[in-house]
Formats: C-alpha cells, structure tokens, sequence
C-alpha cells in the first residue's frame, strides 16, 4: 500500500480550530493573571481590567466557535461529523486503541477520522466549554471598561453548585481541565505524526494528511 494526499480538514474546520486554541491560550494566561496577578498592578489595577476584557472576549469567541462546530458536525457540506461522536459506541471501542497506545498491540481497527478517545475527548471538551462558560458568568459581577456585563440570569448556575465560592473553584480546576487536555492532545498528535509518518501535526495547518491507499 502506498500513501496519498487527502483532504482532511476543509478551511472552516481548521478556522475554528485555531480560533479555538487561541481562545483557550487566552482564557488560561488571563485566567491565571485573575487567579493570581503575577504582574505589576494588583486586583484593582488597569491591567487587570484589560485581563478580564479579554479573558471575556476570549470566552464569547470559544463559545461561538463551539456552536459554529455543532452546525458544521451537522450541517457541513464537506463533512458532517456527528456521527464518529456516538458515545456508546466510542465507549466499546475503547479498549482496542487504549491498548495501542499503552503499546500492548501493535496496531487498532481503522476508524474514519476520529478513533474514539479522540471522540470522546471532543465531545468532552464541548460540555467543558459550556461548563465554564455558565460557572464564569455565574462569578461575573459588573462590567469591564463599561462593555461587558454578566446577565443576573447566571445567578441560577451559583444556587444549582452550592455557593459562589464552590462554583470559583470548579471554574478554577475547568482551566486546569484545559491545561491538561492541550498537553495530552498535542503529545498525542506528535507522536502519531511520528509514528504514522501521517502528516497529522502538519494538517490542522494545510488540510492535507497522508493516509495509505490500497494500489
């Protein structure tokens, strides 16, 4: 068998791609400088108020990108993906890539695009989004520079958790949530590019990935 250039990702999947990783590097430095001003200035400071300025407008753009990707999983002209994110049958598949990746077998069953703990990371990462979305505008109190002001509506999201001081920290450990994926997700997709020789690392960036063709 040999390799061949296929289109893997259209322009509008690697657009809200990189509007997402963009929007979560912000949200965590900005996150952290909120958490913990490690810079000159302080709570109260001008600083601080452009981090939470942009640690909310980072939110909004990593909200909407999650909502253009709903539509795109179901209504993309190039690939509606809803289907490969079936968490009952991602879960039965499980064991065959895990033991791929724990180097127990040498090889996995072919999936289409995503093998399932790449599934159901995804689809993990969605609720997150919507997770921290609802506990930050739940802690949310005035306004940034006069623009942004959090609905009284979140307020529900406090009540529902037990305290605005529980929702802080599930909102605080959500970051790390992220931090964390991002480390294992790059990891992954460097060592795949590695050992597949796929172009997977290269192709968030051209479209293109190398995947084998029988002659």
């Amino acid at each position: 068998m040999e390799k061949v250039k296929v289109k893997e990702w259209s322009l509008g999947y690697i657009i809200e791609h990189w509007t997402r990783v963009v929007s979560i590097g912000v949200l965590i430095f900005t996150g952290l400088y909120i958490h913990w001003p490690f810079m000159a200035g302080g709570p109260e400071s001008f600083l601080m108020a452009w981090m939470r300025f942009f640690h909310f407008v980072a939110s909004y753009a990593l909200v909407l990108g999650l909502v253009v990707r709903i539509y795109m999983a179901f209504r993309s002209t190039f690939d509606s993906d809803w289907r490969d994110f079936g968490i009952i049958r991602n879960l039965k598949n499980i064991p065959d890539v895990l033991g791929y990746y724990l180097f127990i077998k040498g090889t996995h069953k072919e999936y289409r695009k995503y093998n399932p703990l790449q599934a159901l990371s995804y689809l993990a990462i969605g609720f997150m989004i919507i997770f921290t979305a609802l506990t930050g505008g739940a802690m949310y109190h005035g306004r940034v520079f006069g623009l942004i002001a959090a609905p009284d509506s979140f307020q529900w999201v406090n009540m529902f958790l037990g305290g605005e001081s529980i929702t802080r920290t599930l909102h605080y450990f959500a970051m790390w949530f992220f931090i964390i994926f991002v480390g294992i997700h790059v990891y992954m997709a460097l060592m795949i590019t590695l050992v597949n020789k796929d172009s997977t690392m290269s192709s968030i960036f051209t479209g293109y990935k190398m995947k084998q063709q029988n002659k």
